[in-house]
C-alpha cells in the first residue's frame, strides 16, 4: 500500500495531480481535506476547530483506507508538522510506502494562479490566506527533509504529473 501526501500552497497542482493519481491507482482512496472540512457544520465560523477536526477525520480515513487494503492519496495544504508526522506514522504502522510530496512555486506565481481562479465571497481562501499558506509551505520546504520537493513554477500540469509519478515510483 501507498500513502501519498500531496502538500503545498494553492495553485501548485495538488488537486489536479491527486485526481489523476486516484484514477491511475486502482482502488485508491482520495482524501481532499478541504472537502472533508466543508462537511463540518459551521466550519467557517469555527475555523480553528473545524481545521483540527478535519485533520482528525483525515487520520481516521487513512486508517480505514489501509485496513481495507487501499492506497491513500491526501490532497491539502498542510502546514502543521505534527499533523504530517501523525499521517506518516499511520502509514508506517500499516506498512505502507509513504511519499510526502511538497509541490511548490514562486510566491508571485502562486498568488497569480490563485487570483486567476478567483476568490469566493465569504470563502476560506483569500489573497492574505494564499500568502500565509505560501509562507508556511516555504517553512515546510526547509523542515521536511524527507519530503520530495517539486518546483512547479515553470512546469505545466503534465510535467508536474510526470515528476510526481517518478517521485512515488510509478515510472
Amino acid at each position: 500500500m501507498k500513502l501519498i501526501i500531496l502538500n503545498g500552497p494553492p495553485g501548485v497542482g495538488k488537486s489536479t495531480i491527486a485526481s489523476r493519481l486516484h484514477q491511475e491507482l486502482t482502488s485508491s482512496v482520495l482524501i481532499n481535506i478541504d472537502e472533508l472540512r466543508r462537511t463540518i457544520s459551521n466550519y467557517r465560523e469555527h475555523r480553528e476547530e473545524s481545521s483540527r477536526r478535519s485533520y482528525e477525520l483525515t487520520a481516521d480515513a487513512v486508517v480505514e483506507g489501509f485496513q481495507s487494503g487501499h492506497d491513500v492519496i491526501i490532497d491539502k495544504a498542510i502546514s502543521y508538522t505534527d499533523t504530517l508526522d501523525n499521517l506518516v506514522e499511520i502509514g508506517r504502522r500499516h506498512a505502507a510506502d509513504v511519499y510526502e510530496v511538497l509541490l511548490f512555486a514562486d510566491k508571485d506565481v502562486v498568488e497569480r494562479r490563485a487570483a486567476n481562479r478567483g476568490f469566493k465571497e465569504g470563502g476560506l481562501l483569500t489573497p492574505e490566506k494564499v500568502s500565509e499558506l505560501w509562507e508556511k509551505s516555504h517553512s515546510l520546504h526547509i523542515q521536511r527533509s524527507d519530503a520530495v520537493v517539486i518546483d512547479t513554477t515553470h512546469l505545466d500540469t503534465e510535467q508536474v504529473y510526470v515528476a510526481v509519478r517518478s517521485a512515488i515510483g510509478l515510472d
